[in-house]
């Protein structure tokens, strides 16, 4: 009967089209039904199973044999498989080795007690291997890559560095922060300091370092060796050989001068630093890795430091640090750190600025020589502050905290206790003091005069009375420590 016939035909085709054997033309089938049931759009029950099972002529997974030709279309699956397999072959990331598998911890079995020396056995078979990988990553690991390191080169820095703003001010400041070394002629390391970019002369090629001067002298500014090499390493790690163009113990100071073809960023300079400030100070190791800390402007009171535009770091500077730009959280460079006994001290850039503008009109730095140490009323205590209002009539100036035997500040009759005001300027911090008679010497460097007369009001409270005098300050030009 017709209707068997069709399903023994369908049968059959089922089973050759899953074989993948051409499906046998039979005298019993006709094709026209079918065709015209297709063209009609109604389903036979022969399509309806071969749809059921995928082998319509719409499914691309399990295309349909064709009478006649013995040829099959490949599948779009494989042929997308095969395409990403040989595009990937053909990268150098699919090159790459596989890394090591470590092997699962064992496993108990069933009733099997976790001592027993098989499973302890097991336990150290499984370590040795663990060991065995763990060696062979070592060893195919390149030596230093920032992503694959534990843990920070300075473990301080983290902590100074927090907020994405700061970090990004930071980084900006950092394109200008150089290394600086000194070393003997067989290589041996003088020492290691900080410097920053001043200034690039992008026409002749040439750039000014600034830095500490124990890169070239020691404490009284003798020069280190008469042979001793600087070595000045740039933000993209290039080293270089420095020029020694000037240097100035008091201040702390020397300007260097390198030449290459480097890509360098001048920083922008702040108008001072202020105590209390909210600051960072940057400095770079021997690797040229960026340490930075993070803390405020503060004045100590230290007899033995007569030098006074010193501002003290209420943190530490990293080792190697001395020279390195103290910066406000704007990213201006407002000072200039130095590693001092008794702690780490602060020069503002603007007097910095000053001395490198004398030196290069007059190839020297006048500065003025006060003999003495002070302090500013305007840091003392509220409570202090009060009784000096109330019972002197004092309210700004500077005290006396030490005075220089033989100077001319002792010769006059200046003694430690007094509170002095300057008439002429009404200064109330130190570096602004500082920045204010070094503008003075503008004078002595053009052969004016050898001393400036400042008029001063001296308070003595021993004795409770004040006094107007002349105090004529001298200045000095050597770049060595004049006592």
């Amino acid at each position: 009967m017709p209707p068997k016939l069709r399903r023994r035909s369908t049968g059959a085709a089922l089973s050759h089209a899953a074989s993948g054997e051409e499906a046998p033309k039979s005298s019993e089938t006709s094709p026209a039904p079918a065709a015209a049931a297709a063209g009609s759009g109604r389903w036979t029950r022969s399509r309806s199973a071969r749809s059921h099972l995928g082998l319509d002529s719409d499914s691309t997974d399990h295309p349909r044999v064709v009478s006649g030709s013995s040829d099959q279309p490949p599948k779009k699956r494989k042929k997308t498989t095969t395409a990403v397999a040989a595009a990937a072959g053909s990268t150098r990331l699919a090159s790459r080795p596989v890394p090591g598998r470590y092997p699962d911890y064992p496993s108990l079995r069933p009733g099997q007690h976790t001592l027993s020396k098989k499973h302890m056995s097991a336990v150290q078979e499984w370590m040795e291997e663990c060991s065995r990988i763990s060696k062979l990553e070592k060893q195919a690991r390149p030596e230093d890559i920032p992503t694959l390191r534990d843990n920070p080169r300075d473990p301080l820095t983290p902590d100074a560095v927090v907020s994405s703003q700061d970090k990004a001010m930071v980084l900006r400041v950092a394109r200008s922060v150089v290394s600086v070394s000194s070393s003997k002629p067989d290589g041996e390391l003088i020492s290691q300091c900080t410097g920053i970019v001043i200034g690039w002369d992008g026409a002749n090629k040439c750039a000014k370092i600034l830095t500490s001067c124990s890169t070239v002298c020691d404490f009284d500014g003798e020069f280190h060796k008469p042979t001793f090499k600087l070595s000045v390493r740039m933000p993209n790690r290039t080293i270089t050989e420095g020029r020694l163009l000037f240097f100035n113990v008091h201040y702390g100071i020397a300007l260097l001068e390198v030449k290459g073809d480097f890509q360098l960023q001048v920083p922008s300079f702040g108008l001072g630093i202020n105590y209390g400030q909210d600051v960072f100070a940057l400095a770079r190791d021997e690797n040229m890795s960026l340490m930075v800390r993070h803390g405020t402007i503060s004045w100590l009171d230290y007899p033995g430091l007569l030098t006074n535009p010193y501002m003290f770091l209420s943190c530490d500077i990293p080792e190697g640090g001395s020279g390195g730009p103290v910066v406000d959280h704007d990213g201006n460079i407002i000072g200039i750190a130095f590693d001092r006994n008794p702690g780490p001290v602060v020069i503002s850039i603007t007097t910095i600025r000053t001395c490198i503008e004398m030196w290069h009109q007059f190839s020297r730095v006048a500065r003025p020589m006060l003999g003495m140490q002070l302090k500013a009323v305007e840091l003392l205590d509220v409570s202090m502050r009060e009784e000096l209002c109330l019972e002197y009539n004092i309210t700004g100036g500077f005290i006396v905290n030490l005075v220089k035997v033989d100077s001319t500040a002792e010769r006059i009759g200046i003694r430690r206790g007094d509170v002095i005001v300057f008439k002429d300027n009404r200064c109330s911090t130190l570096p602004q003091l500082e920045d204010y008679l070094l503008s003075l010497g503008w004078g002595y460097l053009q052969g004016l005069s050898f001393t400036v007369d400042l008029k001063v009001e001296v308070h003595n409270l021993a004795d409770s009375y004040k006094e107007s005098i002349t105090f004529p300050v001298p200045f000095s030009d050597a770049s060595k420590r004049v006592d």
